[in-house]
């Protein structure tokens, strides 16, 4: 057991240049210590002795909580000593950093802080003191990890900034730590002498240590006095960018080279890091903040709450106005809030609406009645009594017109208008039971007129029809056959000439009377004969005469023969004035109406009206398509067949051909009229493979600029001269 003076020597546990610490027991007190001996005393032993000597009582003389308590000091055996506080067994913040480093700043600022405290309490001192020698090494750490004590110690070095202490230093002797000097100990010819200032330097360089993981300058000892005196630090951001700016710009001040330049005290530059925290802190809550209010507001908005919503977005406004988040749903709530209002306005006319309604349905006032009612269930399509009164005011009105048209009938001598006519005004007037006799009586003359009436619009018909089987007209003959029939489906004439005019049709169509080869551009058209058809949605009657029409759209194989011709300009997507191959029997696309139409006028035609192109498509009766009135998949190329582009032309004949033998006037591609759409543009019909089965009906209509192209635009042609 190895003993000096009265301490009892347990352990070593640190060294340093001057020496080595123990763990050791003070035999006379019985308490445990922190026992510093110098052993190899410097060759000025009395002047090293004394200034040991004075700076121990000066440590001896200090009381804070964060400096460790010196007990006594001495000299024996040829060597000097210092009792102190044993501070956690004697473990260091250098330590704790060559185990953790680098620490998170909520982690490291529990050690900076009450080191710089200790610091603070030595440069307030009357004279202050400069400590000289701040690194991990001598800053113990006890308690747990979680409320660790922190101790400055080793006042070895510790400086009374008088004249008498400067006279204890030897000249030009270097006092300190090289990775922790300032600039000043290393060159105090160019940046003046030790200060309090001096520790401020030395904390920070702990502070960029303990955040970064890393001193400023390694190396040898030259170098690094070298690098603190004239060298600027590597930033710290370079080191480890998740610092921040606003950290990086701390640590960069607390190690500027001009000590009036750093931080004025330890406590000032803790102050900043804790600024820094403080404000991220503060960011966190608001970004926190910024979360719930958002969730809020998102449910808000779903639920339809637009006020309580605005509301929730304008503190996350005041919170962070550049938000987009809170921009698009502040616009949210704004426009929902607007509907809302513009719905309680509209609600407030409606409620108008239906009272004026009412009082006009008092004054019989039927057309106006109807007028605001129509409006009132427009508005609001469940508004049950709303729609009771209109229907009121529409029988009402109906009924007054029916009395109207009897009266007009009458005058004309047309009895059996006019007794239709008077039935519905009685109907609507008289109240009876079911099977009584008014019903009855009603119910006769009812039939009476529809007997005459059927047979009034019967004879006509007849006369038509002696008329087209004389010509050998079966088009119109079939026509007039299905109109007999409607009227009346079990007339046995009609239905003869309708199957043998049928059979002839197809006979023709068989042997290609109706079709021929146009010289010009060798393509196939057929014929279109004159007469009436039925035209548009509304089925108006209309008459045209015989015209040719190409059977298909223009290809573009026949589109590429013109080009080469005409020196036209190709479509966009060919190479050069050929057409890809795979293509060559498709439409043509790609091409704007006037290049249809210098395609017509090369090939001697042109382009088709709508009237022309609709009675190519859907004949004479009217039909919705041009196989009929259902909708059939597999007759056509559009959407529902997912192809998703054009395919060969007549590739769906004959199922999707129309009454005359046109192919491809359903789907595949829309095709350029010559006639002017009333909104500008010229009419496109017959919809595309891009199109649903609505818009290939053959009174569908659309339109395009003249100078437009597409890739499911083309085109076919027509001639008025006939080609039999």
């Amino acid at each position: 057991m190895k003993k000096l003076d009265k301490y009892e020597i347990l352990e070593e546990i640190g060294r340093g240049g001057f020496g080595a610490v123990y763990r050791a027991r003070d035999t006379e007190l019985g308490r445990v210590v922190a026992l510093k001996i110098i052993r190899n005393v410097p060759t000025d032993e009395a002047a090293f002795v004394k200034r040991f000597q004075q700076e121990a009582r000066t440590a001896a003389g200090l009381n804070h909580p964060n400096i460790a308590p010196v007990y006594d000091f001495g000299d024996a055996d040829g060597a000097l000593y210092l009792a102190m506080a044993l501070i956690g067994e004697g473990r260091t913040l250098r330590d704790l950093l060559a185990e953790h480093a680098p620490l998170p700043l909520e982690q490291a600022l529990p050690i900076l802080s009450p080191l710089a405290d200790a610091l603070d309490y030595l440069h307030r001192r009357e004279p202050p003191l400069t400590h000289r020698d701040i690194k991990p090494a001598n800053v113990l750490l006890g308690g747990a990890e979680d409320n660790l004590w922190v101790v400055l110690a080793d006042f070895g070095l510790v400086r009374l900034q008088d004249a008498t202490s400067a006279k204890l230093t030897k000249s030009g002797a270097i006092l300190g730590t090289p990775a922790y000097m300032a600039p000043e100990q290393a060159d105090s010819k160019r940046w003046g002498d030790v200060t309090p200032l001096t520790d401020v330097y030395a904390l920070g360089v702990i502070a960029y240590e303990t955040l970064t993981g890393r001193v400023p300058f390694g190396g040898e000892l030259p170098a690094v006095l070298h690098a603190h005196a004239y060298d600027l630090p590597p930033a710290p951001l370079e080191i480890a960018p998740h610092l921040g700016d606003d950290l990086n710009d701390v640590l960069l001040r607390a190690l500027t080279k001009p000590p009036s330049e750093r931080y004025p005290s330890a406590g000032a530059l803790v102050a900043a890091l804790r600024e820094v925290t403080d404000a991220r802190t503060e960011a966190a809550q608001r970004e926190t903040t910024l979360e719930q209010l958002e969730t809020q507001a998102q449910k808000l908005l779903k639920d339809g709450e637009w006020l309580e919503a605005f509301d929730c977005c304008t503190r996350m406004m005041r919170l962070d106005p550049g938000r987009p988040a809170t921009l698009e749903m502040l616009t949210a709530a704004k426009q929902g809030l607007d509907r809302q209002q513009a719905e309680e306005v509209k609600r407030r006319r409606l409620a108008e609406l239906y009272q004026q309604g009412l009082q006009l349905l008092e004054e019989k006032n039927w057309e106006q009645a109807i007028s605001a009612l129509e409006e009132v269930v427009k508005g609001n399509p469940d508004f049950r009594d709303a729609q009771e009164n209109l229907a009121q005011a529409r029988d009402e009105l109906q009924r007054a017109r029916r009395y109207d048209e009897a009266i007009a009938h009458a005058e004309a001598e047309d009895w059996a208008a006019a007794c239709r006519a008077w039935v519905s005004v009685l109907r609507g007037r008289i109240g009876y039971r079911d099977g009584d006799a008014a019903k009855r009586l009603l119910d006769a003359v009812e039939g009476l007129l529809g007997r005459y009436e059927q047979a009034s619009a019967a004879l006509p018909l007849y006369d038509g029809l002696l008329v087209t089987i004389k010509k050998e007209d079966w088009a119109k003959t079939a026509e007039l056959s299905e109109k007999l029939l409607q009227l009346k489906p079990d007339l046995g004439y009609p239905q003869a000439w309708l199957a043998h005019a049928r059979a002839e049709l197809e006979r023709q169509q068989e042997q290609g009377q109706n079709r021929a080869v146009w010289e010009q551009d060798g393509k196939e058209m057929v014929c279109v004969p004159a007469g009436q058809f039925l035209y548009g949605d509304e089925k108006k009657e209309m008459e045209l005469p015989e015209f040719w029409i190409d059977k298909t759209p223009v290809t573009s194989g026949e589109y590429a023969r013109f080009v080469a011709a005409a020196g036209h300009e190709p479509p966009e997507h060919w190479k050069g004035d050929v057409p890809p191959q795979e293509t060559a029997d498709h439409p043509v696309t790609y091409v704007s109406w006037n290049d249809a139409a210098a395609y017509a006028e090369w090939a001697g035609k042109r382009l088709p009206t709508e009237e022309e192109w609709e009675k190519a498509a859907r004949g004479s009766d009217g039909r919705k398509y041009p196989w009929g009135n259902d909708w059939q998949e597999g007759r056509c190329n559009t959407k529902e067949t997912g192809i998703g582009a054009t395919t060969p032309v007549g590739q769906y004949s004959p199922d999707g051909d129309s009454p005359y033998g046109c192919a491809d006037v359903a789907g595949n591609v829309w095709e350029w009229m010559v006639s002017e759409h009333e909104k500008g543009g010229r009419v496109l019909r017959g919809g595309s493979w891009y199109s649903d089965a609505n818009a290939v009906r053959c009174a569908f209509r659309s339109r395009l600029a003249p100078f437009a192209s597409n890739d499911d635009v083309g085109f076919r042609c027509v001639s008025p001269v006939s080609l039999s």
